[in-house]
């Protein structure tokens, strides 16, 4: 009995020593929305949770920003001039890229508060893995703020920010 065991034991150390699969398909090329900056290291609360530590990315100004692959924003906050936001997405399988662009123009709302349209940018690399994906991303907002500056608006405002459209998903940058 114990010699079938044993047979049993030693399969599946073989198995487990195989490399996964998913090992080369994480390895992508960047895309435009990739920040240039190398990953930060993982903190202990991060890791605990299951999600990376964030790094701070630009903003991107480009006249007609795209959302591309779909994107569920949990929460926003701003301090200073970093917006963070904890988001969701379908995958599990590939490196995905995340990126915010604004086309450059401040509107108003419909309470007549200064407004800054944000687009989250999400390329999934064509992963059609199933598992919830939770992330953690930052964005500089510095170039919001210097922008509404030199359009003669002064030094000081409180924007509100929307996300892709939808008036739900908004924050504060005051500044």
């Amino acid at each position: 009995m114990l010699l079938g065991c044993a047979g049993s034991n030693a399969a599946r150390k073989e198995e487990a020593q195989e490399p996964a699969p998913t090992t080369t398909q994480q390895e992508a090329p960047p895309t435009p929305v990739t920040p240039p900056e190398k990953k930060a290291p993982s903190s202990p609360a991060a890791e605990a949770e299951g999600q990376e530590a964030a790094i701070v990315m630009p903003l991107e100004i480009t006249e007609t920003p795209a959302p591309r692959d779909p994107l569920g924003i949990e929460s926003q906050s701003v301090k200073g001039d970093v917006l963070t936001l904890k988001v969701r997405h379908g995958g599990g399988c590939k490196e995905h890229r995340y990126g915010l662009a604004w086309d450059g123009r401040f509107t108003k709302t419909a309470a007549g508060e200064p407004r800054a349209e944000l687009t989250l940018l999400h390329d999934a690399n064509n992963d059609r893995c199933k598992a919830m994906v939770y992330k953690e991303l930052a964005f500089d907002l510095s170039t919001l703020k210097q922008e509404w500056s030199e359009k003669g608006n002064g030094d000081h405002a409180t924007l509100h920010l929307d996300f892709n459209g939808v008036p739900d998903q908004s924050a504060s940058f005051k500044f």
